[in-house]
């Protein structure tokens, strides 16, 4: 039987192929545009008839050996940064949230325009998701339902004029069709994208302490939606969560507390629904991260749509 050998890139290529390898996709060790399993096959292989290219390097130390394929079974189980999938034509981008805590509520970088139900601040842990890089468009509303309700007619402008039962209908159709789970988010779930998870510069808006740089509002709209990512992102990459319009969440409204809580959903039952977000009828001081706010479920207005989360 072939031991595994330590095989040094340099004894093998070229400077030259060096370089290219290094230009490629971490962990593509069969050069074929994607990282899956039969890279894992290519690499043990690789080692075991010495005949290791650059690319079998996955850890980046300079040689190929057992090390590499621990380091390539790490990517593969970990969550990928961005997820694009396709429905019925459309495709749609989702952002990985890596879980963490952070502070909920009222925090110093959202003063003095604070709101009394955004107290007490307290301490939220979540774990990892996905979220919706853009708010859902119409384009893919159209895709999952097979009509738009929205009075801004655009493809790429968001979907709006949904209640909360349309969206919970929209949210079962586009597992159905893609065999992932979405849902909508929790509330604590969209305050932390907002934030910019843990990558973020508490900033008072998602993204920017300048609100013009990452919303559409009252006070840059011209009194209507507009095509989504048009604005800069934030931390994390997402788009429009201080603007362009409101977004239903999963939970039930309720009265903040100070204890500390993990992967919070809300109260069991209720009246009115949070949502969160600016929109642009929205003053700059509603756009804020923690800005929050309720409505009856059955409400559908031309300001009001929604973002996916999708499982880890």
């Amino acid at each position: 039987m072939k031991k595994f050998l330590i095989i040094p890139i340099f004894l093998l290529f070229t400077a030259s192929a060096m370089d290219a390898a290094g230009a490629g996709l971490q962990g593509d060790v069969n050069l074929d545009g994607m990282v899956n399993i039969s890279d894992v096959t290519d690499l043990i292989d690789s080692l075991l008839n010495q005949d290791a290219g650059p690319s079998c390097d996955v850890d980046l130390d300079g040689q190929v050996s057992i090390s590499d394929v621990t380091t390539l079974i790490d990517i593969l189980l970990s969550p990928a940064d961005q997820v694009t999938l396709t429905v019925n034509g459309v495709a749609f981008t989702m952002v990985h949230v890596e879980g963490g805590m952070f502070t909920m509520g009222c925090t110093s970088d959202q003063w003095p325009d604070h709101r009394r139900n955004e107290a007490p601040v307290h301490e939220v842990t979540l774990s990892g998701y996905y979220i919706g890089q853009t708010e859902v468009t119409q384009e893919l509303w159209n895709a999952v339902m097979g009509k738009n309700p929205s009075k801004f007619i655009d493809p790429q402008r968001p979907v709006e004029t949904v209640s909360m039962f349309a969206c919970a209908e929209f949210v079962d159709k586009l597992s159905e069709l893609t065999g992932k789970v979405f849902r909508l988010p929790t509330e604590a779930e969209w305050e932390f994208a907002a934030r910019g998870g843990n990558k973020s510069r508490h900033y008072k808006y998602s993204g920017s302490n300048e609100v013009d740089d990452v919303a559409w509002y009252a006070g840059n709209s011209g009194l209507e939606s507009h095509p989504v990512a048009t604005k800069a992102p934030n931390e994390l990459g997402i788009h429009d969560m201080s603007g362009n319009v409101l977004e239903w969440c999963l939970d039930w409204y309720y009265y903040y507390t100070q204890d500390p809580c993990v992967n919070p959903v809300g109260p069991d039952s209720g009246d009115e629904n949070v949502y969160r977000g600016g929109c642009w009828k929205s003053d700059a001081s509603f756009c804020r991260n923690a800005t929050r706010d309720k409505l009856d479920p059955d409400t559908a207005m031309n300001v009001l749509g929604l973002r996916v989360v999708m499982n880890e």
